[in-house]
């Protein structure tokens, strides 16, 4: 089992940085050949109301991701030369070759002896960064970027009303530091179950025939659900256990927000009330993907992380398929409102 345990990285801040153009579902969901009646009914079940995402199709996740880290490289009075290693996770980098985290380490003025990788990670990949960020600074490191997001939007096709509405662009940026901080992690993942999110035709796998078909997310919505009701209760628990932590002591638990359906479902499984569940995120800046996390923390809870000490629970899960949680406590980081990337940036 991927138990992973560290007492010497902490996480000093966090900056998200959402798209400018608004969609709103009422407006959209007519574009979509929706009927009154069932558009009404996904706002209800689904959480539907609006959502960020780029204006320019030129607008990469590095552009967004960039523009947080220099906010949070601000914030916390530090220079570019400061940072130790950039890990980008993300489903929508510039290129599939070389690793966007490299350019980006270029156009942040990184050293050139900085460690730079990219993570191909969705909706559990904010955990999974960060268990690889504070695996080293653990190991030496003083100082790790952890850049996460997806420009969502494009991953999509345009009139597929059973996946557009949700999509948001968000790219968040968190620096991870030694200090004395306890962290634990347990990390998922079943390859079975691989088609339930993908994106076919947009790598080497894929039939002679198929070359010339747009790239675009396909999801089996059923078994998302299905996956998810599985996996996260006991994704919950087992993090509670190995972390020695009671339920009652976390003071928020931070999910993955993919739709207020699956989150409601999930907090009636759990117990668990609005207050310390937070499922705002998907009705405001649309599915954040590796993002979500971060975009909730700096959408709803930015006051709480900036203000004092917080215990969390952190948990992704979704696109592998894969899943993860962590417990962490925060205290008074680096922590502002969600940021507005606007194109001249």
């Amino acid at each position: 089992m991927a138990d992973l345990r560290f007492s010497r990285a902490g996480l000093a801040g966090l900056v998200t940085t959402v798209g400018a153009r608004v969609v709103a579902f009422d407006e959209e969901a007519a574009a979509l050949g929706l009927a009154p009646e069932e558009a009404e009914r996904l706002k209800r079940a689904m959480g539907f109301s609006t959502r960020h995402i780029v204006a320019d199709p030129g607008t990469t996740t590095a552009d967004l991701c960039l523009h947080s880290a220099r906010h949070l490289l601000r914030g916390l009075d530090l220079r570019p030369g400061d940072i130790d290693g950039l890990i980008l996770v993300t489903q929508t980098p510039d290129y599939s070759s070389p690793s966007t985290s490299i350019g980006m380490q270029h156009r942040l003025g990184m050293r050139t002896d900085t460690l730079c990788f990219d993570m191909r990670l969705g909706c559990s990949g904010f955990v999974y960064g960060l268990s690889v960020a504070s695996s080293l600074v653990e190991s030496g490191l003083n100082r790790v970027l952890l850049c996460i997001g997806d420009v969502a939007s494009r991953m999509v096709a345009t009139g597929d009303r059973s996946i557009t509405p949700i999509m948001g662009d968000a790219g968040a940026a968190v620096l991870i530091e030694r200090r004395e901080s306890e962290s634990f992690f347990q990390l998922h993942s079943d390859g079975s179950g691989e088609k339930a999110l993908f994106i076919p035709h947009s790598g080497l796998r894929a039939d002679a025939d198929d070359q010339d078909k747009p790239a675009s997310m396909h999801m089996d919505g059923a078994q998302v659900f299905n996956f998810t009701l599985k996996r996260v209760p006991p994704l919950i628990e087992g993090i509670l256990a190995f972390s020695n932590t009671r339920a009652e002591d976390v003071d928020f638990l931070v999910l993955h927000q993919p739709n207020k359906y699956i989150l409601k479902n999930l907090q009636r499984r759990l117990g668990l009330d609005d207050s310390r569940l937070p499922t705002g995120t998907q009705s405001v800046y649309g599915n954040q993907n590796s993002a979500s996390i971060t975009g909730t923390i700096s959408g709803f809870l930015s006051e709480a992380y900036a203000g004092g000490r917080v215990r969390s629970l952190f948990a992704g899960f979704g696109v592998g398929l894969s899943w993860g949680a962590c417990t962490i406590t925060t205290d008074r980081i680096f922590a502002p409102p969600v940021m507005i990337y606007e194109e001249h940036n």
